[in-house]
């Protein structure tokens, strides 16, 4: 039995469309008992718990030999995540398969990539075996910039800064093949696509796909973060944004690796694949 945690967002919807092609057992944690029937769908046996509470996690850890950890960006991410690795341990989990970020450091400047070295310290200190995604930014987090053209312009803090992203779905890929495979304990892959595209070279190329012709203007970078935290992120989220972006203009982000092609023997999909992929997304225009 295998367990994918964050079994509806964006990597783990995928990694069970790929595990129900292999026709593997597996259970799909959830923190919603709504959102059951989403993962049947998917092959997949809905297991309703809370990352932090070894409570939950110990019924639904039950008989699981390897397990996909992924969990929501916020401060308390390193700290829950440590309690599934504790849990999971005791259970007799074998292999966890953890989502973490490209340069995940205690000595980085992104909160993000310090949050996941200290978990990927715990399951290197845990004794139970791991495997580490380290990708850089997805492509899918662009399917939310319609709703952010304002009169055919596109606004972003660095439109200039250059970074490798990649398509969730190879990153799904890579996890199942790490859960499904025996040649993956002990490695961390850096999950890139093929090129470092700046904000406004992805803006162009996404809505172009699309038959929208729709500019980039520079924005403060500031003045983003307090409209995020405006809107509802909250400020550590924000903070954490900022210094991606500020990475991102120092090139800190523009690194290609092979990590896909070296699990998966093929290149990672480009922008221009995902743009024909999703261009509907892209054509419609914002609501008055």
């Amino acid at each position: 039995m295998l367990l994918v945690t964050g079994a509806t967002g964006t990597t783990g919807t995928e990694v069970l469309r790929g595990l129900r092609a292999r026709d593997v057992a597996v259970r799909a944690l959830i923190r919603d008992e709504a959102k059951a029937d989403a993962v049947r769908e998917l092959g997949a046996e809905p297991a309703v718990a809370e990352m932090g509470d070894p409570k939950t996690l110990e019924p639904a850890l039950g008989g699981v030999e390897r397990a996909y950890l992924v969990s929501p960006v916020s401060p308390m991410q390193a700290e829950y995540e440590q309690v599934f690795v504790e849990t999971a341990k005791a259970a007799g989990v074998q292999h966890v398969v953890k989502l973490s970020v490209i340069g995940a450091s205690g000595e980085s400047p992104l909160r993000f990539a310090r949050n996941h070295a200290v978990v990927e310290q715990a399951l290197r200190d845990s004794g139970v075996a791991w495997t580490f995604l380290r990708p850089n930014g997805f492509m899918q987090n662009n399917l939310s910039w319609p709703t952010r053209v304002q009169n055919g312009t596109f606004y972003s803090p660095v439109p200039d800064a250059a970074f490798s992203i990649v398509d969730a779905r190879d990153v799904a890929e890579v996890a199942v093949a790490a859960l499904t495979g025996d040649d993956h304990a002990g490695k961390a892959y850096a999950l890139t696509g093929p090129e470092a595209v700046s904000y406004r070279e992805q803006v162009r190329r996404l809505f172009s796909a699309a038959g929208r012709d729709v500019t980039v203007e520079e924005v403060d970078p500031e003045a983003v973060k307090q409209a995020l935290v405006q809107a509802g992120v909250p400020p550590w989220n924000a903070e954490g944004l900022a210094e991606q972006w500020q990475m991102y203009s120092s090139g800190g982000a523009a690194l290609v690796a092979s990590g896909v092609a070296d699990v998966l023997g093929r290149a990672p999909r480009d922008l221009d694949a995902f743009a024909r992929d999703h261009a509907e997304a892209f054509r419609a225009e914002p609501a008055a």
